[in-house]
């Protein structure tokens, strides 16, 4: 995953807010499509932007102290696309959407699909806080034909799918912590497809690859999520990860057999890479290198020496000594 992050508390607080309205736009601009931003002129300006990619399918977390965004024809021309987002509306209060005439009000929680490639008004009374996912038109259109039919008309947000596409946008942005791991972000990729393609009701083969794809996809999330929970106990396996979703052994390690990785190596991967955090950090720095791996999950310190040394290409030691430098 390639991931980019600027909120306002980064700009030098003596600014003037207008200056840092300014400074934070100029990011927002650079890193997504350019849109016109109308800020509340009665209060501080605040403004965050999270940024994930997954090959080129993109996640946006995205909001402030503003009441209004414009996709104008203007804007369109500074930077011209024609890809689908699907919005999150995660403010507190209403917010009003105008496109391809066509009006729409959502509530906290409500999700509808908009696009880039024509202009577009949103407006609210309360702070701005979303969530796109953003798909190119090529990608969407293959799997739903229908897709501009579906522009500025809201979605419902308790349908299973709606939900767990949430949920899942949700999680997978929190994997920015993990290594970055190629296949992973292809699996990602094509879950959020699947999942986007059954919010929007997808037909025929598309609908059926979907729904097998997304399902495994679940599982496939939660043994990861699983795994980040617990791999620092020594004694975690797959069985332990079988009992607790209920499912077998053999098919936990089936389904991240098919992420490019087994569930040994991702744990391991997990492990060390925890190990090597604690290692360059300051409070990690009062602990023994055998506690350090001891607290990672690991039962024998000869044991993490070896793979750590094969991993990362220098001991434990070399890599705290080098950290310090």
């Amino acid at each position: 995953m390639h991931q980019t992050s600027f909120h306002s508390d980064n700009l030098d607080p003596a600014l003037e807010d207008d200056r840092r309205f300014s400074l934070w736009y100029e990011k927002v601009e650079a890193l997504t499509c350019c849109v016109d931003i109308t800020r509340f002129e009665d209060r501080p300006f605040s403004g965050f932007l999270r940024w994930s990619g997954f090959q080129d399918i993109h996640v946006t977390r995205f909001g402030g102290a503003f009441g209004r965004v414009k996709r104008s024809r203007s804007a369109i021309s500074r930077g011209p696309d024609d890809d689908f987002c699907l919005v999150f509306h995660r403010g507190t209060g209403t917010l009003r959407v105008d496109q391809s005439n066509r009006k729409a009000t959502l509530p906290s929680g409500g999700v509808f699909l908009g696009t880039n490639g024509v202009p577009t008004d949103m407006a609210s009374d309360t702070p701005f806080a979303w969530t796109t996912l953003t798909v190119s038109r090529d990608q969407l259109t293959a799997l739903v034909s229908q897709a501009d039919d579906l522009l500025a008309r809201p979605l419902d947000p308790q349908r299973p799918a709606v939900a767990h596409l949430r949920r899942y946008i949700e999680s997978v942005v929190k994997l920015s912590r993990a290594p970055h791991d190629p296949q992973l972000d292809a699996h990602i990729r094509t879950t959020l497809l699947d999942l986007i393609a059954l919010v929007l009701g997808a037909r025929g083969d598309a609908a059926q690859i979907a729904t097998t794809r997304g399902l495994r996809a679940s599982r496939i999330h939660d043994i990861i999520a699983e795994i980040d929970r617990s791999f620092m106990s020594a004694g975690f396996s797959a069985a332990n990860v079988a009992r607790h979703l209920g499912l077998s052994t053999r098919y936990v390690q089936d389904l991240l057999h098919e992420t490019g990785r087994s569930f040994t190596e991702r744990l391991l991967e997990r492990r060390l890479q925890q190990a090597r955090q604690m290692l360059t950090s300051e409070q990690g720095d009062r602990l023994k290198i055998s506690e350090i791996a001891l607290a990672c999950g690991f039962g024998e310190v000869s044991y993490f020496n070896q793979r750590f040394r094969r991993r990362f290409g220098v001991t434990p030691t070399e890599c705290r000594r080098d950290s310090s430098r």
